[in-house]
C-alpha cells in the first residue's frame, strides 16, 4: 500500500510538471512568435525626419554656429560653473545708472562707471572687464555685450571670455545696439547733418551709413541677423515735435518705410522674432510691421509712464494717473495694443521685469510677482530701502540693484503682499 501510494504521488507530480512545462512552452512560443506592432519603416522615416530637422536647425543658425561662438559658449558655461560666496555682491566703480542692470542666462550683469561685470546665481564673479566710457551704456544680444559712451566716442564689444572689438568713432555717440549675430549699429552726431546711423559688420568694418538731415535719433534696433534695422527720433514740424520712425533694409540705399507719429518721443525699441518692432514712447507704445510698415498703437491717455521692460515685440508698462507718485497699473502687451495682462498696484512702481510667464515690479519696499495672462499674485520679497532696479533671475527669484551692491531674493507667497 505504501508503494502504491508512493507511485501514485510520483505519477501525480510528474503529470503536474508536464502540464506546467506545457503552459510555459505555450507562453514562450507566443512570446517568441510575437511581432512588433510598429513596422520597421516607421522607425526609418522617423530617423530621416529627425535628421532633416537637425539639418534645418543647423542651416538657419549656420552663421551663429561658428568655431568662435561655440568656443565662447563652452567657456562661458565652464566659467559659470563655480560656487561663489553668495549675495549681496559689491559693485566696484561707483553708482550704476538705471538701464545698465541686466539678467542674462540667470546671471546678474551690470555696467558700472569703470567695468562690465557678471555674477552667477551663487555670487561667483564670471566676468570683469574694464572700459573707458565716461557715461557708459550697455546692450546685450547673442552672448555679446556692446558697451559705448553716451556723449563720448569709445565703444567695445565683449563676451564672458574675450574682447571682440574695441574702437572709437569720429563723432560723439548718441545711442547704439547689437544684433545676435554680432553686427552692431551706432548713431553719432554729424557735422553736416542732424546725426548719422552707421551699421558695422562683426569685424568692425562699415556695412551701411545713413544721414538724417532733421531727425535726432533717440533709439535704434536691429533684427537678429543685422540685415534690417529700425531707428526713431524727433524733429520739429509746424512749431512742435513729432516722432519720425524709419525701417531699413541695408541692401537699399534709403529707408523702405518712414512713419510719423505725433505727441510722443520714442525711448526704446526692439525687433521681435515675428518681425514686429516695438517702440516704447513717453506717451504711447507703437508696434510696426517690418514687412509693410503698418502700425498699431496704445495711447496712455494722459497717464504717466513710470517704468517699462521690453523683450522683442513684448512689453510690460507701468502707468500712473499721478504725476509724482501713487497707484499704478501694470499692462503687458504681446505684438499688439490689446493688453494680455493687467494688474493694479497700490503704490508707485519704480522698475519692472519679465521672465518667461512671470511679471515683477518694484513698488514701495518690495518686489511683487504676478502670472502673465491671469495676473495672479505669485509672491513677493523685501527689496530694501536703496533698491533702484530689478531684473528677474528666473520665475521664482530676482536680482535687486542697490546703490553700491546687488542682492538676490526669492519670492514667498502669502495672503498679504509685502509693502
Amino acid at each position: 500500500m505504501e508503494k502504491k501510494g508512493r507511485r501514485f504521488f510520483s505519477f501525480q507530480e510528474h503529470e503536474d510538471d508536464e502540464e506546467i512545462t506545457l503552459i510555459k512552452n505555450r507562453k514562450k512560443g507566443k512570446a517568441g512568435n510575437k511581432t512588433s506592432l510598429v513596422p520597421k519603416w516607421v522607425y526609418r522615416v522617423s530617423l530621416i525626419l529627425l535628421l532633416a530637422v537637425l539639418i534645418l536647425v543647423w542651416w538657419f543658425n549656420r552663421e551663429n554656429l561658428t568655431v568662435e561662438n561655440i568656443s565662447d559658449w563652452v567657456q562661458t558655461r565652464v566659467v559659470g560653473m563655480g560656487i561663489g560666496d553668495g549675495y549681496p555682491v559689491s559693485v566696484p566703480g561707483g553708482e550704476t545708472e538705471k538701464g545698465n542692470f541686466l539678467s542674462v542666462d540667470q546671471e546678474a550683469v551690470v555696467v558700472s562707471n569703470t567695468s562690465l561685470l557678471a555674477w552667477n546665481s551663487t555670487g561667483k564673479e564670471t566676468m570683469s572687464v574694464q572700459h573707458s566710457c565716461s557715461q557708459p551704456a550697455v546692450v546685450h544680444a547673442g552672448g555679446k555685450y556692446l558697451v559705448y559712451s553716451i556723449g563720448g566716442s569709445s565703444y567695445q564689444i565683449e563676451t564672458h571670455t574675450r574682447n571682440v572689438l574695441k574702437s572709437e568713432t569720429e563723432n560723439k555717440i548718441l545711442t547704439g545696439t547689437i544684433a545676435s549675430d554680432g553686427r552692431f549699429a551706432l548713431v553719432t552726431q554729424s557735422e553736416d547733418y542732424a546725426c548719422r546711423l552707421t551699421v558695422y559688420l562683426k569685424d568692425g568694418s562699415v556695412q551701411y551709413e545713413y544721414d538724417f538731415s532733421q531727425t535726432y535719433i533717440t533709439s535704434v534696433t536691429l533684427n537678429s541677423s543685422g540685415t534690417k534695422g529700425f531707428a526713431a527720433g524727433v524733429m520739429t514740424k509746424d512749431g512742435g515735435l513729432v516722432s519720425m520712425m524709419y525701417i531699413f533694409d541695408f541692401n537699399e540705399e534709403k529707408p523702405v518705410y518712414t512713419i510719423v507719429s505725433e505727441d510722443t518721443m520714442i525711448l526704446k525699441s526692439a525687433w521681435g522674432s515675428d518681425g514686429t518692432i516695438c517702440a516704447v514712447g513717453d506717451r504711447k507704445t507703437i508696434w510696426l510691421n517690418s514687412n509693410d510698415g503698418s502700425t498699431k498703437e496704445f495711447d496712455y491717455n494722459g497717464q504717466q509712464l513710470t517704468a517699462f521692460a521690453i523683450d522683442g515685440s513684448r512689453v510690460l508698462l507701468s502707468l500712473s494717473s499721478y504725476a509724482v507718485s501713487g497707484a499704478c497699473t501694470l499692462k503687458e502687451f504681446r505684438s499688439s495694443p490689446e493688453a494680455v495682462t493687467q494688474v493694479e498696484i497700490e503704490s508707485s512702481v519704480k522698475s519692472v521685469s519679465m521672465y518667461g510667464e512671470t511679471l515683477a515690479c518694484l513698488a514701495g519696499g518690495s518686489v511683487q510677482a504676478y502670472s502673465s495672462g491671469t495676473g495672479e499674485f505669485l509672491g513677493s520679497c523685501s527689496a530694501g530701502a536703496d533698491a533702484r532696479e530689478i531684473a528677474l533671475q528666473n520665475e521664482s527669484s530676482v536680482y535687486l540693484l542697490g546703490v553700491s551692491e546687488i542682492r538676490q531674493s526669492g519670492f514667498t507667497h502669502s495672503d498679504e503682499k509685502q509693502e
